[in-house]
Formats: C-alpha cells, structure tokens, sequence
C-alpha cells in the first residue's frame, strides 16, 4: 500500500459494511473534496503569488472570505469518514472498547503525517523556521479533531453518539470566544496553546473553532449511515440540506438580536454564528454535491477528489517551495496569479488523472462503489491566513 493509501485507510471509510447495503463508496463524497480542492488551490495560489499592493483591492478581498471555507469543508469531511468507519466497524461486531481505540490510532496516524509533511515543507523551503515544525496546521487540526470524535462514537447507543457529536460541535463553537479571548493559555508554550487559540503565533487552526466542523460532520455521517442503511440516503441529505439552507438566516438574526457572549467576539474567527453559517455552508456543498453526482460521465471535481491528498502536497510545493516557482512569490498582479491559478488547477487535474490512470476509473457512476473498499479521505488543505480580515 502507498502512502497515499496508508493515510486514506487511517483517515477514510475503508471497506463495506454488509453485502445487503447499498454500495459502498460514496462517489458524492468525491464531489464534495473536489469542490474543496479546487478552492484550496485557488485559495493558495492567490494568497501564494499575488503582489502585497494587490492584495488590499475588492477582489482579493472576496477571495480572503472564501478562503477558509476549503478547511471547514475537509474537516467537516473529516467528520464523515470517521462517523461511517465507525458504523462500519459496528456492523462487524467491533465492541466500545475497540472502536474508541481504532479511532484514536487512526488520529494519531494523522498527527504523524502532520509533522512528516512539516519536515518536507522545511526541506523545501515552504516553511522558513524550525519552530514551523510544530506550527497548529490543518493535519493537527484533523488528528486531535478525530481524537475527540473517537471518545464521542465509542458510546454504546446510536443516540448517544449522536448527541455526542451534535453537542461536541455546539460546545466547541460557543466556547470559541472564551478560549481565544480568555487569555487562560497566556504563559503557556507557544505549540501547546495554539491548539486552544489563534492570538498566537502558527497556530492556522486552533480546535476552537476549527474541531466543530469535524464534529458536525460526524452527527452527519451518523444520519447518513442510517439512511443508507432504511434506502432513504437522497433524503437524508435533502432534509440536511433543508436544514442547512434555515441555519444561515437564523444565524444571522441570533447574531444580530440574540444576547453577547461574555468574551470578546470577532464575527470573522470567534463568533457561533458565523461557525454556524460555515457549517450550514458546507452541508449545502454536500448537497449540491449529491445533485452534480447524478450527472453522467466523468467530472473533473470528482477526478480531484479522489486524489486529493496528492493534489495536496504537489501544489504546496509549486506555490511555496524553492525548486519548482518560487520566483512567483508575491510577484504577481492579481490578473496574472489568477492565470496562475488556472494553469496550475490544468497542472493538478493531469497528475490526478495520471496518479488513477494505471488502476483506472471507480466501478461505475453515481453512488455505485468498489465492493471491497472504499477511500474517503477527510484531505487538507494548508491555509495562507492573513493577519485580519473575514477568512477564518
């Protein structure tokens, strides 16, 4: 097995629960990471190699909004993956005691390719201080993110680990103002308080938020996987959907009218409401997602999502390593980084293309699957967060 495949097993839906579910890759899931890949490079790439005078323009600024929603969405992915494991493993028989430790292992899987990703960034010359080797990336993020996950569906009953999940993102997300803001951490070591808050240095993506998405996501999986498992797994995520598309204005009322939370509240970094809008946003993307799935032929959305993890590390390197463009960083206009981005988009769909090609395309369309094992990896994605602005 690759590395690719080692990491895909350790943080992916590997294998099909009984021969009597429906199939088991859920090629929408595809759809989804694809959606998150595609804006993950645009996301970097214009961060990556737009001049600093540009930056500061109308445009880039929509671009700033929408760059933290490629991470929301991986985690919240991330989510689902260990959400179906962990009915997978059930449906064989795997006791509390044993999904819990399955789900830790696979987290701290994670971690571990966290920190070899950091040392090759650094060999590369995408990271430029060894205190970048424990800088709060995405990879942490999803590792102690699974690690929480796991304690929540290692309980016995299927409500309980469903209210674990739904009530571990709520807690997360209203406790984000508190923890960034609280100033508790202060006196800490800069590494170990970045897991806890952004107001440090390194830390992209401190649990607070960031860890509610993965946990929204596996209350998601959780429905999903009952939903396969009665036929009704289009309405399932219709009705998640539904719910998704009522969130988003009811949060922005809450926000609005509903009472002030005790710590200081950033909308754009700390604020519930706005977690909510993300989470709300990305269900709607799995959604839509579901629909594009029923679309016949191939798809390039689709192509990326299933590599995504090689997309991931490849194009790092092109935007902020040393050997392939670094005479692009921050040199370009906002025109040209936006060609860049294109080409380099072009770039990352040929390797995808070229990475499957030996194995060939996923038995069938649709939510058809491989009947011995399925890879839905919860993928990552590094990002070049400014100092301010709306793009956590």
């Amino acid at each position: 097995m690759t590395v690719f495949g080692r990491f895909g097993y350790a943080c992916a839906v590997t294998g099909s629960p009984a021969a009597a579910r429906p199939p088991s890759r859920l090629t929408y899931v595809d759809w989804a990471r694809g959606f998150a890949v595609l804006a993950m490079i645009e996301t970097h790439g214009m961060f990556g190699w737009t001049r600093a005078e540009d930056k500061g323009t109308p445009a880039f600024a929509l671009i700033r909004l929408a760059g933290g929603y490629p991470a929301a969405l991986f985690l919240f992915l991330a989510g689902i993956s260990a959400a179906l494991v962990s009915d997978r493993d059930r449906s064989r028989g795997v006791g509390d005691d044993a999904a819990r430790r399955r789900g830790l292992r696979r987290a701290l899987t994670v971690l571990g390719y966290a920190f070899a990703f950091r040392v090759v960034m650094l060999a590369s010359g995408g990271f430029g201080r060894w205190a970048d080797l424990l800088r709060v990336d995405v990879l942490n993020c999803i590792a102690v993110s699974l690690m929480l996950i796991a304690l929540a569906l290692a309980l016995p009953t299927g409500r309980g680990r469903l209210l674990a999940c739904g009530g571990l993102a709520a807690a997360i997300a209203v406790a984000t103002p508190i923890a960034w803001n609280g100033g508790w951490w202060r006196g800490w070591p800069v590494p170990l308080a970045g897991y806890f808050t952004g107001r440090v240095r390194d830390s992209l993506f401190p649990i607070f938020p960031w860890a509610s998405y993965a946990a929204a996501g596996a209350a998601c999986g959780l429905l999903i996987a009952r939903g396969r498992e009665r036929g009704h797994e289009g309405r399932t995520i219709a009705l998640l959907a539904a719910a998704g598309a009522f969130v988003i204005p009811a949060a922005l009322l809450l926000h609005r009218y509903g009472p002030g939370l005790p710590a200081t509240e950033d909308f754009w970094y700390t604020s519930p409401t706005y977690s909510a809008i993300k989470c709300a946003i990305v269900v709607l993307l799995l959604g839509a997602s579901y629909l594009a799935d029923r679309l016949p032929g191939p798809s390039a959305l689709r192509q990326l999502g299933r590599t995504s993890l090689l997309v991931y590390w490849a194009h790092l390197e092109i935007v902020y390593g040393r050997w392939i463009a670094p005479e692009a960083r921050g040199a370009l206009s906002l025109e040209e980084a936006s060609w860049g981005v294109a080409l380099l988009a072009g770039a990352m769909l040929a390797l995808s293309l070229g990475r499957t090609g030996a194995a060939g395309p996923p038995s069938g369309e649709g939510r058809t699957a491989r009947s011995e094992r399925t890879v839905v990896a919860p993928e990552i994605t590094r990002a070049a967060a400014p100092p301010a602005g709306p793009s956590a």
